[in-house]
C-alpha cells in the first residue's frame, strides 16, 4: 500500500475519509469503533493516526452486552482534525458538503471505501455474471446527489442512487466498477481485499 502522510493535503485526505466513514464525533474530536473481527485493519488506521497526530493513540477493548468483542482507537486532538470536524459537522449535525468531498484524496476515498463500502454478486448457471459495488451511505438523496456530482466530476466515476427504506445509498456496475476498484486498489488493507474482488470463483465478465 501506497501512503504517503508528509504532505499536509494528504493527511487531510485519509483524516476526511476516515470521518465520511467509521469516525464518530466527540466533541471537537472523533473516535473509531469496530468490531475486533477487524483488528489489523483497525490497527492500520491507528498507526496512520500517529504518523498523522505525532501522538500515541489510545486503544480500548471491550465486550457488548451480547457478547461482541469491540476495539475503540481516539487519536490525539490536533488544530486539523479540530476544523475538520467544524467543516462536517454544521450546527451540530453531520452534513456532507462539496466543499468537504474536495478535500478527499485517493487514500481517503479508499479509507471511506473499506468502511462502508460492500458488494453483492448475480450468477447464472452457477457463474458469476456480474457484480454491483455499493458506497452505504445512508442518507438523504440531495446528500448522495452532491456526492455522485463530485466522483463523476472531479475523478470520472458514475455512481447511481439506489434506495432503502427511507435513506439512500450509491451503486455502481460491473464494469463501472472495476474502474473505481483498480483506482483504490493500492490503497486496500490486505484484511479488506474481500471488500474488492470481483470474483467468487469465476471473474465476472460483464
Amino acid at each position: 500500500m501506497d501512503y504517503n502522510v508528509s504532505s499536509k493535503v494528504e493527511q487531510r485526505g485519509i483524516l476526511v475519509g476516515m470521518l465520511l466513514g467509521d469516525g464518530r464525533k466527540r466533541e471537537q474530536n472523533f473516535l473509531i469503533q469496530q468490531s475486533s473481527n477487524q483488528e489489523k485493519y483497525i490497527f492500520f488506521k491507528k498507526e496512520l493516526l500517529e504518523q498523522i497526530t505525532g501522538k500515541p493513540v489510545n486503544i480500548h477493548r471491550w465486550q457488548t452486552q451480547k457478547g461482541y468483542n469491540q476495539i475503540r482507537v481516539e487519536p490525539k486532538l490536533i488544530p486539523l482534525t479540530r476544523v475538520l470536524i467544524k467543516k462536517l459537522y454544521q450546527a451540530g449535525k453531520k452534513t456532507i458538503t462539496r466543499k468537504f468531498l474536495n478535500l478527499l484524496t485517493p487514500q481517503g476515498i479508499a479509507i471511506w471505501f473499506m468502511d462502508h463500502g460492500s458488494k453483492s454478486f448475480k450468477k447464472r448457471q452457477g457463474k458469476v455474471c456480474s457484480v454491483t459495488f455499493y458506497l452505504n451511505t445512508y442518507i438523504s438523496k440531495e446528500e448522495n446527489e452532491t456526492i455522485v456530482a463530485y466522483f463523476q466530476q472531479v475523478w470520472g466515476f458514475k455512481w447511481g442512487l439506489s434506495k432503502d427504506k427511507a435513506d439512500y445509498r450509491l451503486r455502481m456496475g460491473t464494469r463501472e466498477g472495476k474502474r473505481f476498484i483498480a483506482f483504490i486498489s493500492p490503497y486496500i488493507h490486505e484484511s479488506m481485499l474481500y471488500k474488492i474482488q470481483t470474483s467468487l470463483n469465476v471473474m465476472a465478465t460483464t
